[in-house]
C-alpha cells in the first residue's frame, strides 16, 4: 500500500488525510454512542433489578433498535416502513395483507393499506391475489429489496459469526439455549402486553427500586 493511501504521503492528494479524519469522526461517534448506552444502563439499573445476563440481553435490544434505525435510513425507508418490510419478510410464504400488517404494526387497516401502497410503488413489494378468493391479497418482499437489506446486513452477520468462534463449542450452546430461551419470554411478554389491559392494571404503579 502506498504512502498516499495510508495518509503518509506530502504530496497535495489530501484523500488519506480525510480518510483519518473520517475515521476519527467514526470513532467519536461510536465512542458517544457507546457512553450513552451506559448512562441509559446506569438510569435503568437505578429503577430496577436484573440479572446481568438480562442486562447484557437489555443492551443487545438497545443496540438492536439503532442498527434498525441506522438500516432504515441507509435503505431509504421511513422506520415505520421498514418496520413493515420486516413482518412482510418474515411472514413470506404466508397470508399477511394490510390488515394483518396493521395488526401487527398497531395502526388502522386504512394506515396500512397506504403504507403498502407507499412500498409497493417505490418497488420493495408487490401484491398477489389468493387462487381461490380473489379479494384476499398477500404482500409479497421482491427480491431486489430483500437482497439490498440482507447485504447491508451480511459484514455483521460475519462479525457476529467471527464472535461466535471465541467460545468453545460447549459454550456456544448455552449461550444459544440462552438466548432462544430469551426470545421465547420476550414474544410472550409481547402477546401479554397487547392484550387489553385491565381498570386495576392501569391504575397500578410501575414498581420501581427504593
Amino acid at each position: 500500500m502506498d504512502d498516499a493511501a495510508m495518509g503518509t504521503g506530502t504530496g497535495t492528494d489530501s484523500s488519506g488525510d480525510d480518510t483519518a479524519r473520517n475515521d476519527r469522526a467514526g470513532n467519536d461517534r461510536a465512542g458517544n454512542d457507546r457512553a450513552g448506552d451506559d448512562r441509559a444502563e446506569a438510569v435503568e439499573r437505578g429503577r430496577m433489578s436484573a440479572e446481568e445476563l438480562s442486562w447484557a440481553l437489555r443492551s443487545v435490544n438497545r443496540a438492536s433498535v439503532s442498527l434498525d434505525h441506522a438500516l432504515a435510513t441507509r435503505v431509504g425507508l421511513r422506520h415505520l416502513d421498514y418496520a413493515a418490510m420486516g413482518h412482510i419478510m418474515d411472514q413470506e410464504g404466508t397470508q399477511l395483507g394490510p390488515a394483518q400488517l396493521g395488526q401487527r404494526l398497531g395502526i388502522s387497516t386504512g394506515s396500512a393499506t397506504e403504507l403498502a401502497d407507499r412500498l409497493e410503488q417505490a418497488g420493495h413489494i408487490s401484491r398477489t391475489r389468493d387462487v381461490q378468493d380473489r379479494r384476499r391479497v398477500s404482500l409479497v418482499p421482491r427480491g431486489e429489496a430483500v437482497g439490498r437489506i440482507l447485504g447491508e446486513l451480511g459484514p455483521l452477520f460475519v462479525a457476529l459469526d467471527d464472535l461466535s468462534l471465541e467460545f468453545t463449542e460447549a459454550e456456544r450452546e448455552v449461550i444459544s439455549r440462552y438466548l432462544r430461551g430469551a426470545a421465547d419470554r420476550l414474544a410472550a411478554h409481547a402477546r401479554e402486553l397487547a392484550k387489553p389491559a385491565k381498570p386495576s392494571d392501569q391504575r397500578r404503579p410501575p414498581i420501581l427500586e427504593q
